[in-house]
């Protein structure tokens, strides 16, 4: 007998907090020891493992809650390019949150892990771009979203979008995280593939390896790496964060309309025009929600803390 059972918005919700108490508590202290065998152990342990084991508890379909189906190699290839087109569109929505923060104060933004040699690059595109793309993907595009569908899947990806966004737990990496959630959301149910989100997950996050593994490479042949380190964990000026919104603006509006007509390509070929609301849509309480409660917290606490290490440093 076929098992039709389906995640609620409270089970969203509550692996949601889950994640979030053991990524604060177990991620940091795992990563503060060692980063990149941190960040695989918070990846695989703390990330992939909750979802699959609430589901199997849960007793629901692992098929149809994370939506493993097929994707077409064409449909596949169209994902890389419409997630490349994004780019920088992301790029704007940070940019646009961190000229705003700018004019608090100077910036102290967080340096990302960037590889420096050919070993490094391809450990970090394992850890940071597969690794990830499937976990990450699992969590947020798999359970959680198939947990919100019972709002109506627009406001299922919109939602998921922003607990994506808020579980990155830093004020200054916020806004791109949603906006590649949205896009990532969107793709998972055009084509009803969750691989779909983990191809466009693992192509951003190798484009960002790759970027920054080119710019160190390139502070080597001016022999300016120390001035490279400086400009990434720095102080940012408004003047610059402002010249970058208007750039990366200007940018995504060009980039947003052909990856648009990108998602055009997909639905013509399953014979959709957009996406379908199921008729009927269950009750969701409100007491559903109080999971987030705690996550909300955390992530006010974050940014609190933030704001006032920028206006400290004047």
């Amino acid at each position: 007998m076929v098992n039709h059972k389906k995640l609620m918005v409270l089970d969203a919700n509550l692996l949601y907090l889950i994640g979030a108490l053991i990524f604060w508590t177990i991620g940091s202290y795992v990563q503060s020891t060692h980063l990149l065998g941190g960040l695989l152990i918070t990846q695989y342990v703390l990330i992939l493992l909750p979802p699959v084991i609430y589901a199997k508890v849960k007793n629901v379909s692992i098929k149809e809650t994370f939506r493993l189906n097929k994707i077409s190699f064409k449909h596949g290839v169209i994902v890389v390019m419409i997630t490349i087109l994004t780019y920088p569109v992301a790029v704007f929505t940070n940019a646009l949150i961190m000229t705003i923060m700018s004019l608090m104060g100077n910036l102290n933004i967080p340096a990302l892990p960037t590889a420096s040699t050919g070993s490094e690059y391809l450990i970090h595109m394992l850890i940071i771009s597969v690794s990830a793309g499937i976990c990450e993907e699992m969590f947020f595009r798999g359970f959680v979203l198939s947990g919100y569908e019972r709002l109506g899947r627009r406001k299922a990806i919109v939602l998921s979008a922003i607990l994506f966004g808020v579980f990155h737990f830093n004020l200054y990496n916020l806004m791109g995280p949603m906006m590649l959630g949205l896009v990532f959301g969107y793709l998972v149910i055009e084509t009803d593939s969750i691989f779909a989100g983990m191809i466009g997950h693992m192509t951003n996050n190798g484009f960002a390896v790759t970027l920054g593994f080119l710019a160190n490479a390139a502070s080597k042949m001016v022999g300016d790496i120390e001035a490279g380190g400086e400009v990434a964990a720095g102080v940012s000026t408004t003047a610059v964060m402002i010249g970058t919104t208007i750039l990366f603006g200007i940018i995504s509006v060009i980039t947003l309309f052909i990856a648009y007509r990108l998602v055009k390509v997909i639905r013509k070929d399953r014979g959709t025009m957009r996406i379908q609301e199921d008729e009927a849509q269950p009750h969701v309480r409100k007491s559903e929600f109080i999971p987030l409660i705690i996550p909300a917290c955390l992530f006010i606490l974050v940014a609190v803390l933030q704001i006032r290490e920028i206006i400290s440093l004047g």
